[in-house]
């Protein structure tokens, strides 16, 4: 049962994904075509993501309270696609749009915490939570590279009626759900000694680990400044931006894969490929700073790769060892802190680099806080061994 809905999660997944995109193009270039203002695309952005900084812990922990997980992942899609329809007659209304861009990024989330507690009621075995999480990304990944130019056309063809689209897959995936709106979504028994275990090092894994990841974070979100410093004086600065975001998803795509094989191998265990990942990202970090356009190229694929690696082996990391009954809450309030730290990061780093700050100074000094982050980890899982 839980591989059907699995499979069915993927399918879901893949047309939210087409949604996200067609979401991304055609809602503020609508936006700003009604009001002519850049300050309106300001307003989308603080609008689409003002829901991770608030909701996910109370979204992850109504989704732990509940056993039937699918009846909430069923209403998400349900109230997604009348969202999409709605925006549409409302799109001249900028308050309107703005609330209903923030519902449809809220339920967005109890999606995808549905998908995260799904996988780790499956199993507790490294390798399999690896694949599981690897497969689902792949197909996000290829889904992406395929989606932005349909979302691009449409949005060109049809403005803000492209989200028709949006709305039909939101609803075909509801649909899928329906006969297993009674199906509990449970961890199978696994022996006491086990479970005993997992929960006496959860504590130190949510403190520590959580405090790693995010330090690391906050180095990492300041990428894209360092991206937008090196294009800012170019003339086409912005279609150098579009490839460069393509090669940071083929990148991805080719991180995920291989895990993904590795994983069928049973070759991909869980620290191994999250450090890998991490020290990518630091040296991607270095090489975006080197005061050359060709550098970014490469910067932006160890990036994509890296953050693929570490972002899979972290999601297995916490299925494995946090309760079920808590994975929610715990996940919400990481996403919500981690959503904080990057524009936080962002505007670090870009008010030095304006004040006069090198590049590469800038970009060492991200790398110095990425690799601290890094040491702590490795601190954390010592103790934890050690524990």
């Amino acid at each position: 049962m839980k591989r059907t809905l699995y499979r069915l999660h993927m399918l879901t997944s893949s047309f939210r994904i087409i949604g996200d995109a067609v979401e991304s193009v055609a809602l503020p270039w609508s936006l700003l075509g009604t009001t002519g203002s850049l300050v309106s695309i300001g307003g989308f952005a603080l609008f689409t993501h003002l829901p991770w900084v608030i909701l996910p812990p109370i979204l992850g922990r109504t989704l732990d309270r509940t056993a039937k997980k699918v009846r909430l992942a069923f209403l998400a899609l349900i109230l997604q696609s009348l969202l999409a329809v709605l925006i549409i007659p409302l799109s001249s209304n900028v308050w309107a749009f703005y609330l209903i861009v923030s519902g449809i990024s809220a339920l967005d989330i109890l999606h995808r915490y549905y998908g995260f507690s799904l996988i780790a009621s499956m199993t507790f075995d490294e390798s399999e939570l690896q694949g599981l999480n690897a497969a689902l990304a792949t197909l996000g990944n290829g889904v992406s590279l395929a989606a932005f130019p349909l979302a691009g056309f449409l949005a060109y063809r049809f403005g803000i009626r492209a989200m028709f689209l949006d709305a039909i897959l939101l609803l075909i995936g509801a649909l899928t759900l329906l006969p297993y709106l009674d199906v509990e979504v449970r961890r199978d028994g696994t022996g006491e000694t086990r479970e005993g275990e997992r929960l006496q090092i959860s504590h130190r894994l949510v403190v520590g680990i959580l405090a790693s990841v995010l330090l690391f974070n906050f180095a990492l979100g300041s990428f894209r400044i360092f991206v937008f410093a090196s294009l800012r004086e170019l003339t086409k600065g912005e279609v150098l931006y579009g490839l460069l975001q393509g090669l940071t998803t083929v990148g991805g795509l080719v991180a995920v894969a291989g895990l993904t094989y590795l994983s069928s191998r049973r070759l991909a265990g869980l620290k191994r490929p999250l450090i890998l990942g991490m020290l990518l990202q630091s040296i991607a970090l270095l090489i975006v700073g080197v005061p050359a356009v060709v550098a970014l190229f490469p910067a932006v694929f160890i990036l994509g790769f890296g953050r693929e690696l570490l972002n899979v082996s972290f999601n297995s990391l916490m299925q494995k060892f946090i309760p079920l009954e808590s994975l929610g809450t715990v996940r919400g309030v990481f996403d919500a802190l981690a959503t904080l730290v990057i524009p936080l990061s962002q505007l670090t780093f870009a008010w030095l680099i304006e004040n006069g700050i090198a590049i590469l100074m800038a970009s060492l000094l991200a790398a110095g806080v990425a690799c601290v982050g890094i040491a702590l980890f490795y601190v954390v899982v010592y103790m934890i061994r050690m524990g």
